[in-house]
C-alpha cells in the first residue's frame, strides 16, 4: 500500500513538474513576440534644452526610453513595435522642431525653438521626407 501511495505521489509530483515548465514556455513564447526593439538615427540639435524636448516627443510618439547624444546627435529608442515605429516617432521629433534622418521639422516649428536651439540645418540628410504641410506623405 505504501509503495502504491509513493507512486501515485511521484506520478503526480511528475505531471505537475510537466505542467508547470509547459506554462512557463508559453509565456516566454509569448513575451518574446511583443519584444521590445532598439533603434539609433540621427536627430539634429545643439543643447540640453533640445536633449529635453528631442527625448519628450519621442516618449510621446511611443518609445518606452529615449536618450539623445548632443555630441554624436543620435537618438536610441527603445519601443515595443506592436505599438509604434520608428517612422512614427521620427515624424514626432520632426514634428517638435528637430531634423533627423527621416523627416526635415517644418519651417513654423523649427522658428517656434528657443535660439539655442536653433541648430545649423544644412547637416539634415537629403533623403528626409518633410512634415510642411501638404509636403511629403504626412497628413496633417
Amino acid at each position: 500500500m505504501k509503495s502504491l501511495k509513493f507512486v501515485l505521489s511521484a506520478l503526480l509530483m511528475g505531471l505537475l513538474f510537466t505542467a508547470n515548465a509547459q506554462s512557463g514556455q508559453l509565456t516566454e513564447n509569448k513575451a518574446s513576440s511583443t519584444a521590445d526593439k532598439t533603434e539609433s538615427f540621427l536627430v539634429l540639435g545643439n543643447c540640453g534644452m533640445c536633449k529635453r524636448t528631442i527625448e519628450k516627443a519621442a516618449a510621446k510618439a511611443g518609445a518606452s526610453t529615449a536618450k539623445w547624444d548632443a555630441e554624436q546627435d543620435q537618438l536610441t529608442v527603445t519601443f515595443n513595435p506592436e505599438a509604434t515605429s520608428v517612422d512614427a516617432i521620427q515624424k514626432a521629433v520632426a514634428l517638435s522642431g528637430y531634423d533627423n534622418v527621416g523627416y526635415k521639422a517644418p519651417e513654423e516649428a523649427y522658428n517656434g525653438l528657443p535660439g539655442c536651439c536653433q541648430y545649423d540645418r544644412s547637416g539634415a540628410p537629403s533623403s528626409a521626407k518633410s512634415c510642411e504641410p501638404g509636403q511629403g506623405d504626412l497628413k496633417h
